[in-house]
């Protein structure tokens, strides 16, 4: 996989280059300079065998290239450097040599030489940005294209399973979510509570979702009434999930569905004891966001609408029923680590 630095770069770099003619296919286009004559050809091979060149054995970039600087700002470390990040690779055949020898007065020209098979090719730029780190860039791709012409065609293409885009760091496909919650009015008063869930991606921007959840809400009164109840809910909540991602590291989903479970309701201090435990069925929905920080995140805002939720009682001190009905809507907010699998 190629490094992302000259991915982020390569834009202007590849604009540039191509404004100046810098992009070439491999020693064609270069001026030939066939300053070494060819190598003498192999001996004829003898009882009916076959001649085979011998494979030339690969070196480093770095041992094949050499820099003559002159009023340049060039050096053989970050040319070299560049070069394999352009190529994908470090590298070459033993028969490639590369020769950077800059002007001796301008300091935006600059020729390089490419002898690979005793043949020389060389291509003079006169016209560099004044950047260094981009004048060294520019050189170093028509460098790695004078080599290699599928450099660039192997730079952009697209990562396997991720988009056009540079990939999608968080998908979908796959991933468990272990969540702290709290709500507000998704039972009487405030709550805290846990969920887990499993998201199964479908399509890159549509997947299904199943969480298991419950919610604790304590010491909450009744209006005229003394004493209080604590109540706690458990539910699972299947859910439909549509977005998709909005960087590298960040993903952006609209989900709603529902919850259905119990709610368990316990009083304390009324002059009665109760509790009860009844059907607790809520609509959901909500934004749910998967980010990327060193371990994979979800953070999920919703909202919560009681579809059939029960009413607590108790008995005020003339033994009428006083009631607390459920809110029309809660909020609910949870966070927690991911994991794909």
């Amino acid at each position: 996989m190629v490094a992302s630095g000259p991915v982020r770069r390569f834009a202007g770099v590849l604009a540039w280059a191509a404004g100046v003619g810098v992009l070439v296919t491999p020693l064609g286009p270069l001026r030939a300079q066939e300053s070494l004559a060819s190598p003498p050809s192999p001996p004829a091979a003898t009882s009916g065998e076959a001649a085979q060149p011998p494979e030339p054995a690969a070196r480093s970039v770095a041992a094949a290239l050499d820099v003559a600087a002159g009023a340049t700002c060039f050096e053989e470390g970050p040319l070299g450097t560049e070069v394999e990040t352009w190529l994908g690779r470090d590298r070459l055949g033993a028969d490639v040599q590369v020769h950077v020898i800059g002007d001796a007065h301008d300091a935006h020209a600059v020729v390089f030489r490419i002898v690979r098979q005793g043949k020389t090719r060389e291509r003079r730029f006169d016209y560099l940005p004044a950047n260094c780190e981009d004048a060294t860039a520019v050189v170093a791709l028509a460098i790695a294209l004078a080599i290699d012409a599928n450099a660039v065609p192997g730079l952009v293409a697209p990562r396997e399973g991720g988009d056009e885009g540079g990939g999608e760091a968080v998908p979908p496909e796959r991933v468990l979510a272990a969540q702290i919650a709290t709500g507000y009015e998704v039972l009487p008063g405030g709550s805290l509570g846990l969920s887990a869930g499993v998201e199964y991606g479908l399509a890159g921007w549509f997947s299904l979702r199943a969480d298991l959840l419950a919610q604790v809400s304590w010491s909450n009164s009744i209006e005229g009434v003394s004493g209080v109840f604590d109540a706690v809910v458990g539910a699972a909540a299947p859910q439909i999930c549509a977005g998709g991602p909005v960087s590298p590291h960040f993903r952006l989903e609209l989900c709603s569905g529902a919850a259905i479970g119990l709610v368990h309701v316990q009083g304390r201090g009324y002059a009665v004891l109760r509790s009860a435990t009844r059907s607790w069925v809520v609509a959901s929905g909500g934004i749910r966001l998967l980010f990327d920080a060193g371990i994979l995140w979800a953070v999920d805002v919703g909202g919560v609408f009681p579809l059939h939720a029960p009413a607590i009682r108790a008995q005020d001190a003339q033994g009428t029923d006083q009631f607390r009905a459920p809110s029309a809507a809660g909020a609910l907010l949870s966070i927690g680590p991911a994991f794909n699998f």
